[in-house]
């Protein structure tokens, strides 16, 4: 499973969300949606933040936009529990 922030340099609220999932110890990979465009539009990303959780076959399971501190929790929980049967 990964986890994937999609945010661009000039996001006020991408901070936010990256010190989220960094508190609650979720590794996570930035993707720039300007700098990586072809990325950002397989995903269909329309604004930032956005982050999604993807399988290991990267098919999207779960997706928050925005600051949503309930639904990163949601995605954070299914990622730990996808990781811990891959052990």
């Amino acid at each position: 499973m990964r986890l994937l922030k999609f945010e661009t340099a000039t996001c006020p609220k991408c901070p936010v969300v990256s010190n989220f999932l960094m508190q609650q110890d979720v590794p996570f990979e930035t993707v720039d949606a300007k700098e990586d465009s072809k990325t950002a539009q397989s995903f269909q990303i329309m604004s930032v933040p956005t982050t999604i959780l993807l399988d290991d076959e990267n098919k999207e399971i779960a997706r928050s936009t925005g600051v949503n501190p309930k639904e990163l929790m949601q995605i954070i929980h299914t990622y730990q529990k996808g990781e811990s049967s891959h052990v």
